[in-house]
């Protein structure tokens, strides 16, 4: 499934909306190479963008969806930690959690997974969080 098109957090030049929209496009269409180069780019120039923080997310994404799992959890701690006001924070300590998961890590994704549904309570993250631990348990991890 192709990813969602975020909202800004807050107004961002309309340059940095075309940049953002540039890379975002890639990654939409599969180029997720070129689009993690993009996205690092757009960040190195906007580090202050309300859009950085997406960006950051979305490098993490491509690094998912490639099955780069350790490569992902970097790029995802990054959000929390550069950007932890980012919208996409609560989603990327899920991913942190479910590239645990793809790992074998499994006490490291069920901290992770614990740690969204305490810090992120009543959003889809916590809810995500919540059907992975149910379905660890059912497996036995």
């Amino acid at each position: 499934a192709a990813p969602a098109a975020a909202a800004p957090a807050a107004a961002s030049s309309a340059a940095e909306q075309e940049e953002y929209d540039a890379a975002f496009n890639l990654l939409k269409d599969g180029y997720r190479e070129r689009a993690i180069k993009s996205f690092r780019e757009f960040i190195a120039r906007h580090p202050d963008s309300p859009l950085a923080g997406n960006a950051q997310y979305w490098i993490g994404e491509a690094n998912y969806v490639m099955r780069n799992f350790r490569q992902a959890i970097e790029e995802f701690s990054k959000v929390g930690k550069d950007y932890p006001a980012s919208q996409k924070a609560p989603d990327a300590l899920l991913k942190i959690g479910y590239s645990h998961y793809e790992l074998g890590a499994w006490v490291k994704a069920r901290a992770a997974l614990n740690q969204v549904i305490a810090r992120h309570p009543g959003t889809t993250a916590a809810k995500s969080a919540e059907a992975r631990l149910a379905k660890m348990k059912k497996e036995g991890r």
